[in-house]
Parts: C-alpha cells; sequence; structure tokens
C-alpha cells in the first residue's frame, strides 16, 4: 500500500469534515438568528459556510505547522471568523495529526484574575 504524502493527507482530513460535517444544521441555526457575516447581505449558504470551513481549517493547518517549537506534539492552532472555528494539532514531527471544524454560537472563558 502506497503512503499518502502529508498534503494529500491533509486534503483527505478537510474531504472528510465536508462530507460528514453537518452544515445544514449550521445554515438553518444562522437562519433562524439572521446570523449575517460582514459585508454579506443574507444569511450564508452551505456551500459559502464550506468555502469558509476550508478556509479555516488550511490556516489552522499552516498555523501549527509555522508554529517555532516543532518538537514538542500536542500542539494546536486555531482559526475562526463567522461562527465557523478550524482547529489543527500536529505530532512531534511537525506534521498536522488532526483537525477539527466547530460551529460556535456562544463561548465564554474565564481565568483567575480578578
Amino acid at each position: 500500500m502506497e503512503r499518502l504524502s502529508q498534503h494529500m493527507m491533509e486534503e483527505k482530513m478537510i474531504n472528510n469534515i465536508l462530507k460528514n460535517f453537518d452544515f445544514k444544521k449550521c445554515h438553518n441555526a444562522m437562519k433562524a438568528l439572521d446570523w449575517q457575516w460582514a459585508m454579506r447581505e443574507g444569511v450564508p449558504t452551505v456551500d459559502m459556510l464550506k468555502e469558509s470551513s476550508i478556509e479555516r481549517l488550511r490556516s489552522a493547518m499552516k498555523g501549527v505547522k509555522d508554529k517555532e517549537n516543532k518538537l514538542s506534539s500536542d500542539e494546536t492552532y486555531f482559526s475562526s471568523s463567522g461562527g465557523l472555528k478550524g482547529t489543527a494539532w500536529k505530532n512531534r514531527y511537525g506534521h498536522v495529526s488532526g483537525i477539527r471544524l466547530e460551529f460556535v454560537l456562544t463561548e465564554w472563558d474565564s481565568d483567575g484574575d480578578y
């Protein structure tokens, strides 16, 4: 069996997400909330969500590969916009070993500095 190049593996991961992520559910939530992206009129279409998701995922993959510390494993990098958040992590060889796509409706975090 022929081993896939790193680029081919990354494309396969993106295609897997595009195939399995529920873009229609995101679109329905955005319609219900009349969620529009800046400088675009109307709620984004499913195709626009997919296109933006690819951009988020590729940006996250580039970011994690460009991180200085190439020897550390479990490093992550994320890219988000318009409710879509792409996350990538790399292995100890500096290769992308996994990616995640999320549709974030709301989030909050807090630290102990009050």
